[in-house]
């Protein structure tokens, strides 16, 4: 069986696999949003998490054998210690070890201009590792500018055999790879998928000096020049949620962006468009019509939701606008992979009840 065979056997399960996983969970969500019990909750946060984790697998295999780095194309100016910290509070929640990576920030903001949602999947799939290798050590993240327009990210480890090895498997080639055993396997892809995004970035992972103390894996990222037509500059009222409205019709959209006065909103007149959006930055939340010119809401969710698993993004809230009968909302948005539903014309309580939930949720991240 030669390489074409191979990938287009991993297109196929990767493609059926998000099938059916996409399905799942928009029906554990539908589930959730009617359990009492904290219990439930939980349960259907670990099946989640559990399925998340095997479709990012499938995916990570099939890119490292495509030799193909999973890069939109979307640059925007954001400060990357920033970037650094969110990315290193994230997995320490996520390991439930509040202290263990450690970042020493800089005195003043490092502006970059780069596509910050592969420089997060780049900084997330190697920062994992290094926790993994450090055992019950703890991991010094710093970051500077470093030659020009570029910066260095000094990742910091008690062992230089962990930062020996982390190096290796980043800068591997697919072509010249030998599993000492098979525990390499699943250390091994995603840091061979973030040495693919990071080099297609401009970037490189070094070892350091054996001499210096503690031994560190440094990375280093250009900043990207300005191309007319792909620059984009993120700008966000502080306290306000981010929202994209996807609607065509200009009443109902009218209606919603009164509603919504107070938040930060973006609108798409398209499924095609909607997509293009949430590729581009992040929302708290989007507001999906169904029917729209071309490709419908449901169609543009799953879209989300695949492009979502291939690149390792968190999944974005996706709240279907609809008039439809309620068994229809509620059977073709829990399919397509939805968070929920309203019902047209929306009702301002409703409305409020769900930027409260979402603000609860973003408290806790912060």
């Amino acid at each position: 069986m030669n390489a074409t065979a191979i990938l287009d056997l991993f297109d196929h399960l990767c493609n059926e696999s998000r099938n059916v996983m996409h399905a799942t969970f928009g029906f554990m969500e539908v589930h959730a949003e009617k359990a009492a019990d904290s219990a439930s909750h939980r349960c259907h946060s670990a099946c989640r998490t559990s399925a998340d984790r095997l479709l990012g697998i499938i995916d990570d295999m099939r890119e490292v054998l495509a030799r193909e780095p999973r890069i939109s194309g979307v640059v925007e100016e954001f400060d990357l210690a920033l970037c650094l910290g969110e990315t290193i509070e994230l997995l320490n929640l996520a390991a439930h070890a509040p202290s263990r990576l450690v970042l020493q920030a800089p005195a003043a903001p490092l502006t970059i201009r780069q596509n910050r949602q592969v420089v997060e999947q780049v900084l997330t799939r190697i920062l994992d590792s290094a926790l993994k290798l450090a055992g019950q050590d703890n991991v010094r993240v710093s970051t500077q500018a470093s030659g020009g327009d570029g910066f260095a990210i000094a990742i910091m480890l008690s062992n230089s055999g962990f930062a020996r090895r982390l190096t290796h498997w980043l800068n591997a080639s697919p072509d010249d790879v030998q599993f000492e055993s098979t525990e390499d396997v699943p250390f091994s892809i995603p840091l061979m998928v973030a040495g693919q995004r990071l080099r297609a970035l401009g970037g490189a992972a070094a070892f350091a000096d054996e001499h210096q103390t503690p031994v560190a894996l440094t990375l280093w990222l250009p900043s990207q020049a300005v191309v007319a037509g792909q620059f984009y500059r993120r700008v966000t009222p502080p306290d306000a949620l981010s929202i994209l409205i996807a609607e065509d019709c200009d009443e109902s959209f009218a209606l919603t962006e009164l509603m919504l006065r107070n938040e930060s909103l973006e609108r798409a007149r398209t499924g095609l468009e909607a997509i293009d959006r949430v590729k581009e930055r992040r929302f708290d939340v989007v507001l999906m019509d169904v029917h729209m010119p071309g490709m419908d809401g449901y169609a543009a969710i799953r879209a989300i939701r695949d492009w979502e698993t291939s690149t390792c993004n968190a999944r974005t809230p996706i709240v279907v606008l609809s008039s439809d009968a309620i068994e229809t909302q509620t059977r073709c948005a829990a399919q397509s992979g939805c968070s929920g539903f309203l019902r047209k014309p929306v009702r301002p309580g409703d409305l409020s009840e769900l930027l409260s939930r979402l603000r609860e949720t973003r408290a806790q991240l912060v």
